[in-house]
């Protein structure tokens, strides 16, 4: 049954896709409905119709199904959440089931290699907060955007940030509001502050404050800075300029107002620095869990040599560096780089290098050149790894793979060419990295089956 745009149907919710929004059939035709929950039957209205497939909006919840209140007050206004109505162990059921469905129809692996999700914290695990600064009501705001838009939402105290996140951030939207700081218009291109960053280690009870501003010289800024200082606790501030019209957050420059311009958090007893544009989990409960998979895993016995691709800050391979001979982490983000290296001598870690550069370019050369690794480990963007690097990293012959990811469909692809590669995976572990969100991550074990193609 093919669907119009503006058409009222009746849906029974079947279950929650991938992106957690609810399934439904409608005579054989898929209906995607978002913020539905299993068991929902819904009076909804069609928003675009496909070929294979619709979506549509709840107008009316006819009966309601395996739902829970959601405990924000924003919820299915802003862009932070999706999946706040549905319970807790409801949420890592559908995870683990979604990992399962999404390598098997993409990747051929067996569902039965695929364990059940670990839980991680439900609420307040964020440990940075990231808010679009614009006119609402006519004054400066911070908030989230509403989902696939530029239209803020004023959230305040978000359910899901560590609590010191929320503070920080509404303190300095007040003050910037107080001392005259203009919010910065992508379409009139004037204003001044553009985004609130802020980073908290809990470990260390340290909080990093980037603000993202149109220039440094802007209006009000040294009375603005003043009361920053006099009023908040924060270990350092930090200003990035970014003076384009862009969607991309952070500019190329950095001024440093107060503080080291970094906090350090600690993980499996070793310390980090973390700058503002540097990669770090957002979930510390999280994190920790990832890291001992990695490492039982790699399996290590102190005389390999570790890749560590797209390494980020080295937080997953100087964990590794005591177990191992080697460790040599590769990284695009420069700066990312230059907290990996001071992290090793911080720690005292003298068997780890790091090299700034794509790692898809990168591991290429470093083959060719006779590099051989006995564990590799891949830790891409949601976007997976190229097909290069996929080969280079087959050629570096290594026993065991571990591959990271936080996104099971490009991960389906990439194990489905490891294979071809001669890398089998030979067990899963999701980890629910993003409570209240449909998002998972992954570790995957991958040993060198002798075979191309086995």
């Amino acid at each position: 049954m093919k669907v119009q745009p503006d058409q009222l149907v009746e849906l029974t919710i079947e279950n929650i896709s991938h992106q957690g929004e609810g399934v439904a059939k409608l005579q054989g035709y898929t209906v995607f409905v978002p913020f539905a929950a299993p068991g929902d039957v819904v009076r909804a209205k069609v928003v675009s119709a496909k070929k294979d497939y619709a979506r549509a909006v709840i107008t009316e919840i006819l009966k309601y199904g395996q739902r829970v209140e959601p405990k924000c007050r924003w919820f299915q206004e802003c862009g932070g959440c999706n999946l706040q109505h549905l319970d807790y162990n409801l949420q890592l059921a559908i995870k683990t089931e979604t990992v399962k469905t999404t390598l098997q129809r993409i990747g051929g692996i067996s569902p039965e290699i695929v364990k059940d999700i670990l839980p991680t914290q439900a609420w307040s695990y964020r440990n940075k907060l990231q808010a679009p600064v614009a006119t609402y009501r006519g004054q400066l705001t911070a908030g989230l955007y509403k989902p696939r838009s530029h239209v803020l939402v004023p959230v305040t105290g978000c359910i899901i940030q560590e609590d010191v996140n929320n503070q920080i951030a509404e303190q300095i939207g007040n003050i910037a509001r107080e001392t005259g700081v203009a919010p910065w218009s992508k379409d009139e291109k004037k204003g001044s502050l553009r985004h609130i960053l802020i980073r908290t280690s809990q470990a260390k009870g340290q909080t990093l404050a980037a603000l993202v501003v149109s220039r440094f010289d802007f209006l009000n800024r040294e009375r603005f800075l003043r009361v920053l200082r006099e009023r908040t606790n924060l270990h350092s501030l930090v200003l990035n300029e970014n003076p384009h019209p862009t969607n991309v957050i952070l500019g190329k420059r950095e001024e440093i107002v107060w503080g080291p311009g970094y906090i350090t958090d600690t993980i499996q007893g070793l310390d980090f620095k973390i700058s503002a544009g540097s990669f770090w989990q957002v979930n510390r409960v999280g994190m920790a869990k990832i890291i001992r998979k990695v490492r039982e895993y790699a399996n290590l016995s102190q005389e390999e040599t570790v890749l560590d691709l797209y390494c980020g800050t080295g937080s997953i391979g100087l964990c590794l560096a005591q177990e191992a001979a080697k460790i040599i982490g590769i990284e695009s983000n420069g700066r990312a780089i230059e907290d990996a290296r001071d992290n090793a001598r911080m720690n005292g870690i003298v068997n780890a290098e790091f090299h700034a550069g794509r790692a898809e370019a990168l591991l290429p050369q470093m083959v060719t050149k006779g590099l051989k690794a006995d564990v590799i480990i891949l830790d891409p963007p949601r976007k997976g790894c190229e097909p290069s690097l996929l080969e280079a990293t087959a050629k570096a012959n290594p026993q065991r793979i571990v591959y990271v990811s936080c996104n099971p469909a490009t991960l389906a692809r990439d194990l489905k060419l490891l294979a071809e590669l001669g890398y089998l995976a030979r067990e899963v572990q999701p980890v629910d990295m993003f409570p209240q969100t449909s998002h998972v991550e992954c570790i995957i074990l991958m040993t060198n089956s002798g075979l191309k193609g086995e």
